[in-house]
């Protein structure tokens, strides 16, 4: 899979609309989301039944994350290699936590301007000092289709 695939996914598992409530005993009161956030796992499937797949890096170049910075921007770093030549993919954004809705705002270039997406929520089913882990739900004609990932702290 390239690199843009890649990238297209793993932007796609972070800001497709859902919302809901965590489960408290699973977070820390003052964990924080700023920091740097290595994907670990993806989980796709009906609702309670995902199934998951480790994320492997494809690249000696790096590992792919996500960095929540605290003046309420993101940025997604991809790694990736061509001809022997390392060079990161960069996406980036802003982002909006509340309670257990982390809604991420891509920024996109339109022309010579700078546009912002539509919010896109997910439901914060973890957030302590080590792990972050959300649920996307995405509905189609005949279910609800549940995308999770798992991050570590970096």
């Amino acid at each position: 899979m390239n690199k843009t695939s890649i990238l297209f996914l793993f932007i796609t598992t972070l800001i497709f609309t859902a919302t809901g409530c965590s489960n408290d005993s699973d977070n820390e009161k003052n964990a924080s989301i700023v920091g740097k956030w290595e994907i670990l796992q993806y989980g796709i499937g009906p609702i309670d039944h995902e199934i998951f797949t480790d994320r492997v890096n494809v690249t000696e170049c790096g590992k792919d994350y996500i960095e929540f910075l605290p003046d309420g921007t993101y940025k997604v770093i991809l790694f990736s290699k061509h001809k022997e030549e390392c060079y990161t993919i960069e996406d980036n954004g802003k982002y909006i936590k509340n309670e257990s809705t982390l809604s991420l705002i891509k920024y996109m270039l339109d022309s010579d301007h700078i546009i912002e997406s539509e919010p896109a929520n997910s439901e914060i089913i973890v957030l302590n000092e080590s792990t972050l882990k959300i649920r996307i739900l995405t509905k189609t004609e005949k279910e609800t289709v549940s995308q999770i990932s798992i991050f570590k702290k970096i």
